[in-house]
C-alpha cells in the first residue's frame, strides 16, 4: 500500500469529526414590528358621588421609553425603537371618526417601532395625553395610604367594587392634608392620561398595559351647573380636587395586523401590529464602459 495513502487514512483517524454546522438563529434577524396606539376617552361616561377604591398611578423608571423625550428616544433608537413619523399611520381614518364623534374625546394617537423580543427584555413605552391639571390639584397616590384606613360603607358594594364615602370630618381632613403636601413641593402637572405599554414577542405576540386616565373624585357637569350643586361643591372642595386614577391594567395576547381594544368605563385603547420589513436594498445598476479608441 502507498505510504502517502496510510498516513493520509491515519491523520483521518486522529482528527476530529467535521464541525458542526453553525445555527441559523445566530444569523437571523430579529423580527421588527410597528406598534400603533389610539387612546381615547368616553366623554358620556357616568359621573356619580360613589367612591372606588383608591388606585395607584404606574411606576416608571429609567429603563423604558418615554416618546415625548428626545433623549429617551435616542437611547431608545441604539436598542431598535423609533418613533414613526405621521405619515406612516394606518388608524388616521378610524381617528378622523372618532372626533366626530360627540362620545369621545381623543388622548393619544403614537406609533413606534421596535423589535419582537421577550418581556426581560422589551422596553415599556410611557405615554401620557390630555388635559394637565393645575397646583389646585393633587394625585389620589397622596391619599391612599389615608383612604384606605377610612372605614367602607356596608353594603355598598356595586359589581364588584366597594364603594365608600366620607363625612364632613373626613374631608376636612383631607383639605388640610392637600394644603400641607403643595406648601411642601412644587406642583409639576398632572396629566389626565398616563402610563406605560409594553409589547412582547415569545411564542405568540402579547401585550402588557398599566394605564391611568385620571378625574376628580367628584365632579359638576356645567350644562348642569346650578346654586346648589355648586354650593356643595364648595362645601366638599377638598374632593374636587383629589384626581381619582380610573385603570386599565390588562395582559392580552395579540394578533398581528388585526385591531384590538381594551376598554375601562371612562377610556378605551385601539392598537394594531404590523410586521416590519426593511426594504430591500437594490446594487445601483452597472454602468458599461466604452473602451477607448485605439490611435
Amino acid at each position: 500500500m502507498n505510504y502517502r495513502y496510510l498516513t493520509l487514512l491515519a491523520l483521518a483517524a486522529w482528527l476530529p469529526g467535521p464541525l458542526p454546522a453553525q445555527s441559523d438563529s445566530a444569523d437571523e434577524a430579529t423580527p421588527m414590528y410597528d406598534v400603533e396606539v389610539v387612546i381615547f376617552k368616553n366623554v358620556k361616561a357616568p359621573k356619580s358621588r360613589e367612591y372606588i377604591l383608591p388606585v395607584s398611578s404606574p411606576n416608571r423608571d429609567d429603563k423604558m421609553l418615554d416618546l415625548s423625550s428626545a433623549s429617551s428616544l435616542a437611547a431608545a433608537a441604539r436598542l431598535g425603537y423609533t418613533r414613526l413619523p405621521k405619515d406612516e399611520l394606518r388608524l388616521l381614518e378610524t381617528v378622523a371618526k372618532l372626533k366626530e364623534s360627540p362620545r369621545y374625546e381623543m388622548l393619544s394617537h403614537v406609533a413606534w417601532r421596535q423589535p419582537g423580543v421577550e418581556r426581560e427584555k422589551a422596553l415599556p413605552i410611557w405615554l401620557r395625553g390630555g388635559r394637565i391639571y393645575g397646583s389646585e390639584y393633587t394625585s389620589i397616590d397622596n391619599q391612599i395610604e389615608f383612604l384606605e384606613s377610612i372605614p367602607r360603607i356596608e353594603g355598598a358594594e356595586t359589581g364588584g367594587n366597594k364603594n365608600f364615602a366620607f363625612d364632613e370630618q373626613t374631608l376636612e381632613a383631607l383639605e388640610l392634608q392637600m394644603l400641607e403636601q403643595q406648601a411642601l413641593r412644587v406642583h409639576q402637572g398632572l396629566y389626565e392620561f398616563e402610563g406605560k405599554i409594553t409589547v412582547a414577542l415569545s411564542r405568540y405576540l402579547h401585550v402588557f398595559t398599566d394605564l391611568v386616565f385620571r378625574r376628580p373624585r367628584l365632579s359638576v357637569d356645567p350644562v348642569t351647573s346650578n346654586t346648589p350643586q355648586d354650593q356643595y361643591l364648595a362645601a366638599y372642595a377638598a374632593d374636587t380636587r383629589i384626581l381619582n386614577n380610573h385603570s386599565l391594567r390588562e395582559h392580552r395576547r395579540m394578533r398581528s395586523k388585526n385591531l384590538h381594544y381594551l376598554d375601562n368605563p371612562e377610556f378605551a385603547m385601539l392598537i394594531l401590529i404590523t410586521p416590519y420589513e426593511a426594504p430591500q436594498e437594490t446594487a445601483p445598476p452597472e454602468t458599461e464602459t466604452t473602451p477607448p479608441a485605439s490611435e
